[in-house]
């Protein structure tokens, strides 16, 4: 039935026409009687132990197997009722259902109620058809007697349905009723016409349908729920697990094995996927083996046995970025970085963050350590170079080797030059990450710090990504915490700054210091590496807006208003900011735009700046002034971030203001001083 059709007048006439006839009364009572019982509590409930799934109260099943088990298909469908099938909840169930894997941010209430209405609709109009109600309507309306059809024509007439007494003169006259008022009364004698949200309500089956969609995990087996999240990475409907079967069969037992290493199958040859050893380490480490995909790109995916058994203790939540990006040399980089760290003891989310940050990043940082042992042991001279050229050096005509140079676009000619030269020195294999792993020490120490007093069910959120997942705010509340408190412990603080530890500042700065070649001791923190980012940030920050300012105003010079470096008045201490480099100075410390809005205003003595500052209170602003007629006029005074000053403050400012005015006369003119 056509969610359509349904009008605000059928209630009312239904209820009419269950009274007029016994017949079409039981046609109501036949569908109540299936759908009286059925509710949003037990409308899915899931059998765990027995990988079963039971729909509407028991009336359908849904039953899992392994594929090992004596049923020749890994589900099997109970839509039959008393000996008629569900065709229309099939349907639905199979095809129009999905379960969600790897999208975990909550669904859209408007897809949830359209789900929910789709769902009420094909259940209830599923037990119209097993009652045979619309065959039963038009029966009944081939045998009206005369009363029955002149209390049905004033009840349609009404209602606005028709305007003239059909359905009398069909019994008068013995002649069909007309399809149109069979559909009508067919429509309103089923129950989704009649009481659809007094019978199953929308929210409370919005809510259910939404906990059945993230619940495939509670009852497909273990093995196979592992199988169909790698296959399908954000969703699958049951339709689209039945056609995966083969691939299924082929890869449970490896499922079972070697659960948290079977991403890596998906870069696989599927005519090898029945093979014992799929997942060995020698498939890792061999240039030769044929079981990887071209998509893999270069092989082999490790140069080192070390970086390959690091792998194989990993959580599956490592394993499965991993398995995703590793076509990515940098991100074999930063795994064999990470192997020579004591990771054993760190949350999985810990491990992954810390590869994650360093994804991109660990290629140009190995490259240039790698670059300076080249120059360091003349690997260019080496005898088992045949493949890469520096950049710059003579090669003859024949010579068809790679001219590199250190570049992150070489990054897979620089780890063949290494894995070439230096495969069997370990201990030169160890210096040349030695860097690169210090500096992924101190990030992955930092993160165990300041996340041991989280839980395991908070530790899934601590990316920001996260937090748009369905279940985060539950997990908040649960443990009573603010989002902004749990947010709060992600931050590194300098005294002006403040980043996010998953934010760039730190890594921007790492990737200039390696290119010095600057020892990373063994002892450094995260912490100490962001000050020092903080400095080299500072550094960058003034350095480009004195370029500019200066490029703007290289000629500009002006006299300071007041003739002392540091004024002190009322217990405060005023200095003028009399130059470029203060007034930069000034505005990168305190986070304002002095320098970039007033620099110009100051420059044409239109403006003057001063630090304000306190030592008994420990206090710092900036003060501004216009320059008007000759006299210092109050403008703004202001804290770091533009926090406004409180009105005693203010006070003394304007009150310097006023002394300084009558020390210095008139402003306008330095003769005048």
């Amino acid at each position: 039935m056509e969610q359509g059709c349904l009008v605000p007048q059928y209630p009312f006439i239904a209820k009419q026409l269950f009274r007029v006839s016994k017949s079409l009364n039981e046609i109501f009572q036949d569908q109540l009687n299936i759908v009286t019982d059925l509710n949003a509590q037990n409308m899915f409930r899931v059998d765990q132990e027995r990988h079963c799934v039971y729909i509407a109260n028991g009336l359908f099943q849904l039953q899992f197997s392994a594929p090992t088990s004596v049923q020749s298909s890994i589900l099997c469908c109970d839509f039959n009722y008393v000996g008629q099938k569900a065709e229309l909840v099939e349907e639905f169930i199979l095809h129009d259902l999905y379960f969600l894997t790897g999208d975990l941010k909550p669904q859209h209430s408007l897809f949830l109620r359209q789900k929910a209405q789709q769902f009420r609709q094909v259940l209830l109009d599923q037990v119209y058809v097993w009652i045979n109600g619309a065959e039963r309507v038009s029966i009944f309306l081939k045998q009206l007697s005369l009363l029955q059809a002149e209390m049905i024509d004033h009840l349609m007439m009404k209602a606005d349905f028709y305007q003239s007494t059909v359905l009398t003169d069909c019994v008068i006259n013995k002649t069909p009723v007309p399809e149109y008022i069979i559909k009508i009364v067919q429509e309103i004698c089923s129950i989704q016409g009649v009481c659809a949200d007094e019978v199953l309500p929308i929210q409370p089956l919005m809510e259910c349908l939404d906990d059945f969609c993230f619940s495939a995990a509670q009852f497909l087996p273990r093995p196979m729920y592992r199988i169909l999240a790698l296959s399908f990475a954000e969703r699958f409907n049951l339709n689209e697990l039945i056609e995966h079967q083969d691939d299924i069969n082929l890869l449970y037992r490896h499922a079972e094995e070697k659960s948290h290493l079977l991403g890596f199958v998906r870069l696989m040859r599927r005519e090898l996927w029945q093979r014992d050893d799929l997942l060995s380490k020698h498939n890792f480490l061999d240039l030769s083996t044929t079981v990887w995909q071209k998509k893999v790109a270069k092989l082999p995916l490790f140069d080192y046995p070390r970086a390959v058994n690091w792998l194989f203790k990993q959580s599956t939540e490592v394993l499965d970025w991993l398995s995703e990006n590793i076509q990515q040399s940098s991100v074999r980089v930063a795994v064999t970085a990470l192997s020579f760290v004591d990771s054993s003891q760190m949350h999985p989310q810990i491990i992954l963050a810390t590869l994650q940050y360093f994804q991109h990043s660990s290629a140009r940082m190995f490259i240039q350590s790698c670059h300076y042992f080249a120059m360091q042991e003349a690997w260019f001279e080496h005898e088992k170079n045949y493949t890469v050229i520096l950049k710059g050096q003579k090669q003859s005509i024949d010579d068809h080797r790679i001219a590199i140079n250190p570049s992150i676009l070489y990054l897979d000619e620089w780890m063949a030059l290494m894995r070439n030269v230096a495969k069997t020195d370990a201990q030169m294999t160890k210096h040349i990450y030695l860097r690169l792993s210090r500096v992924m020490q101190a990030y992955m120490l930092h993160l165990h710090k300041i996340t041991q007093s989280l839980s395991d069910d908070l530790m899934d959120y601590i990316h920001p990504e996260t937090h748009q997942n369905r279940d985060f705010y539950t997990v908040l509340q649960r443990y009573k915490i603010q989002l902004d408190e749990f947010r709060q412990i992600f931050y590194v603080r300098g005294r002006y700054t403040r980043v996010s530890v998953f934010d760039a500042y730190v890594r921007d700065y790492l990737v200039d210091y390696f290119t010095d070649n600057k020892i990373v001791p063994k002892n450094t923190t995260w912490i100490g590496l962001f000050h020092q980012a903080v400095h080299w940030h500072d550094q960058i920050q003034t350095q480009e807006m004195m370029n500019k300012l200066k490029k703007n105003f290289a000629l500009a010079v002006w006299q300071p208003i007041t003739l002392s470096k540091r004024i002190q008045f009322s217990d405060w201490c005023f200095e003028e900011l009399a130059n470029l480099e203060r007034i930069i100075e000034e505005s990168k410390r305190y986070h304002h735009c002095l320098a970039a809005s007033y620099a110009q205003h100051i420059v044409d003595r239109e403006y003057v700046a001063f630090h304000m500052s306190s030592q008994a209170v420990q206090q710092h602003m900036t003060l501004g002034c216009y320059v008007r007629d000759g006299k210092l006029v109050y403008d703004q005074l202001e804290y770091s971030n533009n926090r406004k000053a409180e009105a005693l403050v203010v006070d003394v400012a304007v009150q310097f203001i006023a002394w300084l005015n009558s020390q210095y006369g008139c402003l306008s003119d330095t003769s005048c001083r």
